[in-house]
């Protein structure tokens, strides 16, 4: 029988990171694949958890509610500034990065006028469904 992950291996996976309708938000295939220590927090905690039991060859398609993965979008995490706040040439869509109570913080604009602009601090993928398909390569102990 062959070795099947657990939550202290490291693993070789090539994965294909999408919305359910489609978009495709990373893909590894043709490129180099993801290693990856199941016991690493910075993963998402349901992907790692997902992996464990699967062995080298084998496929599985993972989906995660948005609260399983960069969770639900809160309003309360957008805000409308001055736009004499920001940079010049800041357009709708430009990404801006600042502290907020000690803590580094990634903002997107989302609307802008001629006297202020909204921006918003939710995570790109807040609110979406993902399906992640994962390729096991091989398992280091």
């Amino acid at each position: 029988m062959q070795k099947v992950a657990i939550e202290t291996d490291t693993v070789t996976i090539h994965y294909r990171a999408s919305t359910r309708d489609g978009g495709v938000i990373e893909d590894t295939s043709g490129r180099k694949p993801l290693v990856m220590n199941l016991a690493d927090e910075h993963f998402l905690p349901l992907f790692r958890k997902q992996i464990i039991g699967i062995q080298p060859g084998e496929e599985k398609t993972i989906k995660l509610d948005p609260q399983e993965s960069f969770g639900l979008r809160d309003h309360l995490r957008q805000m409308t500034v001055p736009r004499g706040c920001l940079p010049s040439g800041i357009q709708k869509g430009d990404q801006l990065s600042t502290t907020i109570q000690g803590y580094e913080v990634n903002a997107w604009v989302v609307q802008l006028s001629e006297e202020e602009a909204t921006l918003d601090t939710n995570h790109p993928l807040a609110g979406e469904p993902l399906e992640l398909s994962v390729q096991m390569i091989s398992i280091e102990a």
